[in-house]
């Protein structure tokens, strides 16, 4: 416990680049501070910052030690709280459709063999997500598989491909882009509504379809919902794209009508996880839900 409160010291030092901020942070003395670190130091047997009178910047084991104790506070708070609750809470973050999609049905499977577990599913941008993976407040993300190569930190995390389906454009009924060929430059002329934020997924595709997007000012809307782009389009000339699972039944129904996506784009969803955390049963077992 003693060397979790010095690697709390450590971290403010670090993060606030100085003993004086740190010190007012954590509510102590500079003096109290400083035989921290050094009491730190000497027990490691090494230097973690380089300290004059005006600056103190972190050496070189002070920078490959400063991740490690965020990782490791992080998890002291996760292990503290769960203690306290006696329940696992399982944080997921995921895009808007995967929670339109795929959520609820692996939350059904998942509850029979932990039903004590508690899940807290959001969305969120897939670079911020991944930052609060690697801090350990989440446990699993979901994302389209293009979005998760082009994240940080791939190094530290286990990727597994999910599902890959087609992606379908969709319409109301007697839309008139069924007057047109079709293709990727008739269909971006009309508005669209896309669901989320997801740019890393766009800035994947090819060179010459980013700068047709670009041209038609794609998309026009973006909500954090696909059932409310599928509503969206249901009562105007707004074009979608979805998942050709979810368009098959809307579709058959009369609901909509729609077409494979002329770019022959796949919903393609991979979960990650921490590289040393894949071997957590939950989290496991929840991928294997979906």
């Amino acid at each position: 416990m003693d060397d979790l409160r010095l690697m709390r010291h450590f971290e403010a030092v670090y993060r606030l680049r100085g003993f004086s901020s740190a010190a007012q942070e954590l509510h102590l003395t500079h003096s109290a501070l400083t035989k921290s670190i050094k009491a730190l130091e000497e027990s490691w047997g090494i230097k973690l910052f380089h300290r004059t009178t005006r600056t103190v910047a972190a050496t070189e084991a002070g920078k490959r030690l400063y991740p490690m104790a965020v990782d490791l506070l992080s998890f002291a708070e996760t292990v503290k709280t769960e203690t306290q609750s006696g329940e696992h809470i399982l944080q997921i973050v995921c895009g808007p459709a995967i929670i339109d999609t795929m959520i609820h049905p692996a939350i059904g499977k998942f509850a029979d063999r932990y039903p004590k577990t508690k899940i807290n599913a959001e969305t969120m941008p897939p670079t911020h997500a991944v930052e609060e993976l690697i801090q350990r407040r989440i446990h699993l993300l979901l994302y389209n598989e293009a979005t998760l190569s082009q994240l940080p930190h791939l190094d530290r995390l286990r990727v597994r491909k999910i599902i890959e389906e087609p992606y379908f454009v969709i319409c109301r009924p007697h839309h008139p882009i069924f007057k047109t060929g079709l293709q990727l430059a008739d269909i971006v002329a009309f508005d669209w509504v896309i669901a989320g934020f997801d740019t890393l997924f766009e800035t994947s595709l090819p060179a010459q379809t980013q700068a047709l997007l670009k041209r038609h000012g794609f998309p026009k809307y973006r909500l954090l919902s696909q059932t409310a782009c599928i509503d969206l389009v249901m009562g105007s000339e707004i074009l979608t794209a979805i998942p050709k699972s979810v368009a098959d039944p809307l579709i058959s129904e009369g609901k909509l009508n729609g077409f494979p996506h002329p770019e022959d784009l796949q919903f393609s969803v991979s979960a990650a996880v921490l590289v040393d955390a894949a071997s957590e049963p939950t989290v496991n077992h929840f991928i294997d839900c979906l």
